[in-house]
């Protein structure tokens, strides 16, 4: 017996008949070898076999199994009796349909319905027993096969939901140590020309307030245009380079990087920010600091250099710079995203490797 396909009902069906055809040749060949020796009629045999098998084996194809799938998600032993009851319904049902069929097209004697009924209530009874208890043990572990299938969605589902706040909240962190981090060293660079140079703080005030702007539409947002981005580095460097003047020489090469690209915010000013503390800053002559921008088949490379010390991955101090970017980077791209460490000579070059990626809203 095929397990029951609520969704597939003509299927079902298409089972049944299939299924009932062939116990009705095995029930033609038994009769055959055990009665037919002396010249019964051997299409008389395969009729009557036919017709039980479709008449008994049919109802209870149909009847039973849906029953004992819902019977199955259900407590059984407190419906058992009535379970039981239902399937000698069926079997007598059965039994009932095969006699009065066989006896319309003169198989059996006319009139004899209700003699051959009783011949064969017995052995459809087991056979509906059988078929209903099979039919119940089946539906008893569809029921449970859905039901764990079920609750290993839901957890499943809630594993990745909890994964997914876990990362923003742990974003959201980050970016909330980078981004005072970033303003606290601008509004430095501002105060020490204060006094010095009024019309150059007022510039750089001006710049400021761009930088804060952005801050403020980035937060909460998991990426801003490159645009944006290599603006908000522009204005950061003019801002130190008006700080220290001469010592302090940049170039910003976009090329042909696409401006609407989406990047982790402040992503790019934290390697400008890094080779200013430690190429430039540290040192009485001062540096260069160059920032190239590149996108090729689908990846978009950001590359900051100086001529500073340089340094290797191993000096990275943790909860700091760089260390914050590449778990940001880890948290937004996984395994598509990377930072690399490395130098051409005397210097340092620190690139970050992305894919491209379209803001949200706008066409890929």
């Amino acid at each position: 017996m095929l397990p029951w396909n609520a969704a597939s009902p003509w299927r079902n069906l298409a089972g049944i008949l299939a299924i009932n055809t062939v116990i009705g040749l095995v029930l033609f060949a038994l009769l055959h070898s055990w009665r037919v020796r002396g010249g019964e009629d051997l299409f008389a045999v395969l009729a009557r076999s036919q017709i039980f098998a479709h008449s008994i084996g049919g109802l209870c194809g149909l009847l039973i199994p849906p029953v004992a799938v819902r019977l199955g998600g259900s407590r059984p032993w407190l419906l058992w009796p009535v379970y039981v009851a239902y399937l000698i319904a069926v079997a007598a049902a059965g039994t009932l349909l095969a006699c009065a069929v066989n006896v319309w097209f003169g198989l059996f004697p006319s009139g004899s319905t209700l003699r051959m009924f009783q011949a064969h209530i017995g052995f459809t009874t087991l056979i509906a027993l059988c078929i209903g208890i099979a039919s119940f043990l089946i539906g008893r572990l569809q029921y449970r096969q859905s039901r764990t299938a079920i609750a290993l969605k839901d957890q499943q589902l809630a594993r990745q939901e909890a994964e997914r706040l876990a990362a923003e909240a742990q974003l959201e962190s980050l970016q909330s140590r980078l981004q005072p981090h970033f303003l606290f060293n601008t509004i430095n660079s501002i105060l020490s020309l204060i006094r010095e140079d009024p019309a150059a703080a007022e510039q750089m005030l001006e710049r400021l307030s761009r930088l804060l702007r952005f801050a403020l539409e980035t937060r909460g947002r998991g990426m801003a245009p490159l645009g944006e981005e290599l603006k908000l580095v522009s204005d950061y460097l003019l801002i130190e380079q008006a700080r220290f003047g001469r010592r302090l020489v940049f170039s910003i090469d976009a090329g042909q990087a696409p401006a609407e690209a989406g990047i982790p915010p402040f992503s790019l000013q934290t390697l400008v920010e890094n080779s200013m503390k430690y190429a430039v800053a540290a040192r009485r002559e001062g540096g260069t600091i160059s920032v190239r921008a590149r996108a090729s088949n689908g990846a978009m490379e950001l590359e900051v250099e100086d001529d500073g010390p340089g340094f290797s991955r191993s000096q990275i101090v943790p909860g700091h710079g760089l260390d914050v970017l590449e778990r940001r980077i880890a948290l937004v791209y996984g395994g598509e995203g990377r930072l690399e460490i490395g130098g051409r000579g005397s210097g340092a070059v620190v690139r970050l490797l992305l894919p491209v990626r379209a803001l949200a809203g706008q066409p890929q």
